[in-house]
C-alpha cells in the first residue's frame, strides 16, 4: 500500500534531520557555502559563519537522490530494551518533584482520558515490569515513551513533557527521534500510515504491537 504523506515525511525529514556529519557523506551531496563576508559598522569587511543548518537535505537540489541513498543505509540501532532500577533514594526525592516520571506518566495520562492498564494494553511491554514503571520504581527508557506516545495516540508536547522527567529530549541528529517527532505533530494515528512511516525509515525497536 502506498501513502502520499511519505512525500510529506521525506520533506520534513529534510528539513529537520540535524546529523549534517552524517549527511554531508551521502552521495551526491554538496557542501555548500559556509562563511560569508560582511561590511561592520567601520566598514570593515568581516567574515562569518552561516549557521549548521545550511548543511540541512532541504537545501539541496537532489535532495530526493541523497535522500533514497540515506534510506538504503539507515540501521536501527537507536533502543534499549533494559529498564533502570531507581534507587531507593532517588525514589524518596522523586515523590516531592515535580516533574518526577511516574508524576509526568501520570498527568499525561489523566488528560488523555486514560489510565496506566489502558496504556499497557497497547504496547508490547512485561506487566510486572510496567507496574514498576508506573509507581516509579523503574526508569521509563525514551524508546518506551515514543512507544506509548504513537500507541495512545499522545500529543508531540505529551511526549516531551515525560522525556524532561527523565532528563531526555527529542535529538533531531536520531533518525527515530525525527520520524517519531513527525508522526506526533501530524497526529498521525491511522496504525497502517504509521507503520508505513516507521517502516520507511527503519525504525524498528519500539514496544508497538504491530511491530512484532
Amino acid at each position: 500500500m502506498q501513502f502520499d504523506f511519505i512525500k510529506d515525511l521525506d520533506d520534513y525529514f529534510c528539513e529537520a534531520y540535524a546529523n549534517y556529519d552524517k549527511v554531508c557523506l551521502l552521495p551526491g551531496y554538496v557542501m555548500p557555502k559556509m562563511q560569508e563576508t560582511k561590511r561592520d559598522a567601520f566598514g570593515d569587511l568581516v567574515a562569518y559563519t552561516l549557521p549548521a543548518n545550511t548543511m540541512r537535505l532541504a537545501l539541496q537540489k537532489n535532495k530526493e537522490d541523497i535522500l533514497k541513498a540515506f534510506k538504503e543505509k539507515i540501521v536501527d540501532g537507536e533502543f534499549s530494551f533494559t529498564f533502570t532500577a531507581v534507587p531507593w533514594y532517588k525514589r524518596i526525592k522523586n515523590v516531592f518533584k515535580k516533574v518526577a516520571p511516574q508524576k509526568a506518566l501520570a498527568a499525561v495520562f489523566k488528560r488523555r482520558g486514560m489510565d496506566a492498564e489502558d496504556a499497557m494494553a497497547d504496547i508490547d511491554i512485561d506487566e510486572k515490569i510496567w507496574k514498576k514503571i508506573v509507581r516509579g520504581a523503574y526508569q521509563p527508557t525514551k524508546n518506551l515513551v515514543f512507544s506509548l506516545a504513537l500507541a495512545c495516540n499522545w500529543e508531540y508536547e505529551d511526549a516531551k513533557e515525560v522525556m524532561i522527567s527523565i532528563d531526555e529530549a527529542f535529538d533531531y541528529t536520531a533518525v527515530r527521534d525525527t520520524v517519531v517527532a513527525y508522526l506526533l505533530m501530524k497526529k498521525i494515528t491511522n496504525p497502517d500510515m504509521r507503520k508505513a512511516a516507521l517502516d520507511e525509515y527503519k525504525v524498528r525497536n519500539l514496544f508497538l504491537k504491530e511491530a512484532n
